[in-house]
């Protein structure tokens, strides 16, 4: 009997020899046998910059040459930076005089950007011919009821109908339950390890108590770290898969273990991928590439699990 870990071995050792299908890199399809697939805009690994270029232009060239037509695009690139937070722009243990400026910097630009430039980055996709399927934002510990409502806002400029939480706790959930209402836009709440802490989005229990609070809310499984905190991402695909928008897609070992290539850890990729293209659930499959133990460029890498998952799913 192939066991999952060899039979993602072989698919590894294969990719060398896999090639992608033979159109031009702007027309590729956006879906493999019936399962939408992308990339978050962090798998890139760290934009190029250059005077006078847009960063959403370099982003739409990059995924033109992977061949990617559905992207989930990430604050930080166009957002002021935010200096000494916690993971993913949360609030620090202990606040520090670069913080609280950079933060109150943050705040006022999310209150007064001109929405043209949501709108504009929209058609620029658009115009490439790639779905921006999702915008990814923390909403944080210290958000303001104002500060939620303007990113909101921006959202309904860049036209997505959900977006991945980040490291948004569950405490939050009370007050993202009427400005979704009233946008319109799916919270899809981006799961952690960190099961031991009720206020982190990890357990299954998190979610289930997220859901319950209102029917706009939605998952954004991270299948690398639920794993990682020792859930099963194939039962909870499966029995709740009508609340679930997206997968991110990556592969970390049990008991909160590090991620690792594709096929090498305890994530049952394959097993979920073929169970949404099974059961025909409109659940998309992000790659969210963040492994340090394989050489290679972040595009180099991100090209090769893309490779993956086209291989899965057409199997």
């Amino acid at each position: 009997m192939q066991t999952r870990r060899h039979f993602g071995s072989v698919v590894l050792r294969g990719l060398a020899a896999v090639s992608l299908p033979p159109f031009a890199p702007a027309q590729a399809p956006s879906s493999s046998a019936g399962v939408k697939i992308g990339v978050i805009t962090g798998a890139l690994g760290a934009i190029p910059t250059e005077a006078g270029v847009d960063v959403v232009d370099t982003i739409i060239a990059q995924c033109k040459d992977l061949g990617v037509r559905c992207v989930e695009f990430v604050n930080s690139l166009i957002e002021p930076r935010l200096e000494g937070s916690a993971v993913g722009g949360q609030v620090p243990a202990a606040s520090t005089p670069v913080y609280d400026q950079s933060r109150e910097a943050l705040r006022q630009w999310r209150l007064t950007a001109p929405l043209d430039r949501f709108t504009a980055i929209r058609g620029k996709f658009d115009a490439a011919g790639i779905e921006l399927f999702s915008y990814v934002v923390t909403i944080a510990d210290d958000c303001t009821d104002d500060e939620i409502a303007a990113l909101f806002r921006q959202m309904q400029a860049l036209g997505v109908k959900r977006f991945s939480t980040n490291q948004t706790r569950v405490s939050m959930g009370r007050r993202l339950a009427r400005p979704a209402e009233r946008f319109n836009i799916n919270p899809a709440f981006h799961t952690h390890a960190a099961t031991e802490n009720p206020n982190e989005v990890a357990s299954v229990a998190s979610l289930v108590t997220l859901m319950k609070m209102s029917p706009h809310f939605m998952v954004n499984l991270d299948i690398g770290h639920f794993t990682a905190g020792n859930n099963d991402a194939v039962a909870f695909i499966r029995e709740h898969h009508a609340r679930i928008t997206h997968l991110h897609v990556k592969d970390r070992r049990r008991n909160n273990g590090p991620s690792v290539d594709w096929g090498t850890g305890d994530t049952p990729i394959r097993e979920c991928l073929t169970l949404i293209r099974d059961n025909k659930y409109p659940i998309a499959c992000i790659i969210e590439r963040d492994n340090r133990d394989v050489a290679g460029t972040p595009l180099e890498l991100t090209r090769k699990y893309l490779a993956y998952m086209r291989q899965v799913l057409q199997a």
